[in-house]
């Protein structure tokens, strides 16, 4: 570490990240320039974007839910947009987590607790460094947090300059979400959470305290299932955490894995503390059954929901991804299915949509060829309409 003049004083983030540094870490950005990158996150505001209040408030309505029959709603974009409006975006977007959320609660005669996907959802795993574009590879776009989205190698290299400017993103859409609040609009709060993938950006929002540290840039962080081994430096992070946690797991995970994560995230078997994220694919929503049978075995409060998203995409005839509703919502029911047959309850589902009038997701057979309506940065979102849809397979 750097050498400083006082002695006493401790870079918490330094610290941290010494520790985490010894561990595999997947899917971070290959940066150009380590201290580069090292000056932005230093110049980043200081202040947290959530408070530990906040995350206690959410810790407390996680663990009531289980008791009263509740439902987890977790919603929003693949990858947020921060070049446009930011504040009219999140405004837009939260108006239409309210109208989803009462659609499933009137739906249902269950309470709802509604996430977004939101104020922070700037980076992505991709499951392949390069893309080729006019016979050339460029860098797969990660996310605004990393790169731009434009088609050419100097705007997907990666820029520690963008952290600033969506960090700032982040800050707006947190002063839309306190708004919101304080109007008291709808009879919940509207909770944020985004994939917690970029280490460097994340540790720097890290704080000490207890019992667990305190991550400030998050109500609610989850672990991809492309980030999830149990010896890597994100799930070692989400082990020190007060936050509530979640993690995907893909049909690929196996079972006695599951069930260590399960271990390693909640030790004390806390309720609230931990959900797992089902992301199978409809064709492979059988490996479920037995990583809710070990998970049990060695924790019993989990809470389960399903993305039913990303386990179902595909290449359109014209060359798009997509997603067919059809397997979205057959996902969804035989997700249901299986907990309830397992003795567990579906505690809810986790969706990737928007309130504009796309046209990304297949329906009843017609594939997206309109570009004008295809408008997501990277995978398929349900349109309002579809949302709606999928939303009538929760079973009552």
């Amino acid at each position: 570490m750097t050498a400083r003049a006082d002695p006493d004083v401790i870079d918490f983030e330094e610290l941290e990240w010494e520790r985490f540094s010894r561990l595999p870490a997947e899917q971070q950005p290959e940066w150009p320039d380590r201290e580069e990158l090292r000056t932005n996150l230093r110049a980043l505001p200081k202040h947290d974007l959530v408070t530990r209040e906040s995350v206690d408030e959410l810790r407390r309505e996680l663990a009531g839910l289980d008791a009263a029959g509740g439902l987890i709603l977790q919603i929003g974009d693949c990858v947020e947009d921060i070049d446009g409006e930011v504040s009219a975006d999140t405004r837009k977007k939260l108006f239409f987590f309210e109208r989803a959320r009462e659609h499933l609660s009137d739906r249902t005669g269950r309470d709802v607790l509604t996430v977004g996907r939101i104020a922070g959802q700037y980076a992505k795993p991709r499951s392949q460094e390069h893309e080729t574009v006019g016979g050339a590879p460029i860098p797969s776009y990660r996310g605004p947090i990393v790169n731009a989205p434009w088609p050419t190698e100097q705007a997907r290299r990666p820029s520690p300059a963008r952290i600033a400017y969506a960090h700032a993103a982040a800050q707006v859409s947190y002063q839309v979400l306190a708004d919101h609040r304080r109007a008291g609009a709808g009879n919940r709060p509207i909770w944020a959470s985004h994939e917690m993938l970029l280490l460097d950006y994340e540790l720097r929002f890290l704080r000490r305290g207890g019992p667990g540290n305190h991550l400030a840039t998050t109500h609610w962080p989850w672990i991809g299932a492309r980030t999830n081994r149990i010896d890597g430096a994100h799930i070692a992070v989400a082990a020190t955490l007060n936050n509530p946690v979640s993690v995907k797991l893909g049909p690929a995970t196996a079972p006695e894995e599951a069930a260590g994560l399960a271990a390693v995230l909640n030790p004390g078997d806390e309720p609230g503390r931990l959900t797992f994220i089902a992301r199978m694919g409809h064709r492979g929503i059988d490996a479920l059954r037995p990583i809710v049978r070990a998970v049990h075995r060695r924790v019993e409060h989990v809470n389960w929901i399903s993305d039913p998203m990303h386990g179902n995409t595909v290449k359109a005839a014209g060359g798009l991804k997509t997603r067919h509703v059809e397997h979205i919502a057959a996902e969804l029911r035989s997700f249901q299915e299986i907990l309830a047959e397992e003795g567990r309850r579906p505690a809810g589902l986790h969706l990737e949509a928007t309130p504009d009038d796309v046209y990304e997701c297949a329906e009843d057979s017609r594939e997206p060829e309109d570009r004008t309506r295809y408008r997501t940065l990277l995978d398929p979102r349900l349109n309002p309409e579809q949302t709606t849809r999928v939303l009538d397979q929760w079973s009552a």
